[in-house]
């Protein structure tokens, strides 16, 4: 936000139309020297559009820069908030899953994976003073970012983030163990595993049941988002272990009711997204019921611009001198 200190100053751009009204009427004219000089053999000189067009611009030139000067003389601030948050708020453990089926392109324009990807972004602006971290699973799982306030090392990492990373299998229980085992860190703090997958459990060696079990003995929040739908959806995406484009329609089976038992042996909560306004629909009902930690408090920073508009200011007038310059060559 842009504020001024002394806003009184700007009743010196009065002076500006006072001075284009004086030397229209008159009242006030450059200093000249009349020179008694007749035509040679009847000769005119005929109007030069350069040397017109060079002044007109000369003079909004010089007008803009008394502008930027007075806007200096009202010194110029402009104001920003940053809201400082006093710990580490709560924990919340982003667990997805990168099988092949991630890349059926059936929520509306995006695929699967890119739908949970832009979801989260969402979490990572509204959630500003918790800890986030990201787990990413296949047929094996990997925490890749441990819960941490860095957003920009968070989503960096969720950017790079490709279907078939881990495998094309779906290991839900190995990817749920690997984020209770970095959650334990953060017992002192609310902590909560959101999962995104479209699958069922079909490898790794520990079983969904198990890593539910260990989420509600922890007593960590949990939550399972399936996303997509059973059918045919078009599939397309670089393998990033071949190094090949892998492309065609998908027929997936999608087994909400195995998703709602793994959630019920969390004590959590299943949601189905099958569409991107239903995943909106979740998000906006997770932040009601899990509210963002509030910021302890906000600091107020002042940045002071009038260096900056006295050097526009002073751009402008050597415009202006030039353009004159330029109009004057033409003459000769």
């Amino acid at each position: 936000m842009l504020n001024f200190q002394r806003p009184l100053s700007f009743f010196l751009l009065l002076l500006l139309p006072a001075f284009v009204l004086l030397r229209r009427t008159g009242r006030l004219q450059a200093v000249s020297i009349s020179l008694p000089l007749g035509n040679w053999n009847g000769f005119v000189p005929e109007k030069n559009l350069r040397v017109y067009f060079a002044h007109r611009i000369s003079q909004y030139t010089l007008a803009a820069a008394f502008v930027f000067a007075v806007a200096a003389l009202a010194e110029p601030v402009r104001q920003t908030s940053e809201a400082m948050y006093a710990g580490s708020g709560q924990a919340l453990m982003f667990v997805i899953d990168t099988s092949p089926s991630m890349a059926a392109q059936d929520m509306g324009t995006q695929t699967r994976l890119e739908a949970a990807k832009q979801i989260i972004k969402s979490f990572a602006e509204k959630y500003e003073g918790d800890s986030l971290g990201l787990t990413a699973l296949g047929s094996s799982a990997a925490v890749l970012i441990p819960p941490t306030i860095d957003r920009h090392t968070f989503l960096t990492r969720l950017e790079q983030l490709q279907v078939g990373e881990f495998g094309d299998g779906t290991a839900i229980g190995m990817g749920l163990a690997s984020a209770v085992l970095h959650l334990t860190q953060y017992s002192a703090i609310p902590s909560h595993i959101i999962l995104f997958t479209d699958g069922d459990n079909n490898t790794g060696e520990v079983h969904p049941r198990a890593a539910a079990d260990i989420i509600k003995h922890k007593k960590i929040g949990f939550y399972i988002i399936g996303l997509g739908k059973s059918g045919y959806a078009p599939v397309k995406y670089i393998d990033p272990i071949q190094k090949k484009e892998i492309s065609g329609t998908l027929n997936t089976v999608f087994n909400e009711a195995e998703l709602q038992k793994i959630a019920g042996y969390g004590n959590g909560r299943y949601f189905s997204a099958q569409s991107p306004e239903l995943l909106t629909d979740i998000f906006n009902r997770f932040i009601q019921k899990i509210p963002a930690t509030p910021p302890s408090m906000t600091i107020r920073k002042y940045a002071y611009l009038d260096g900056l508009f006295l050097l526009i200011a002073m751009s402008c007038a050597v415009g202006a001198w030039l353009l004159r310059r330029i109009g004057m060559q033409a003459v000769s």
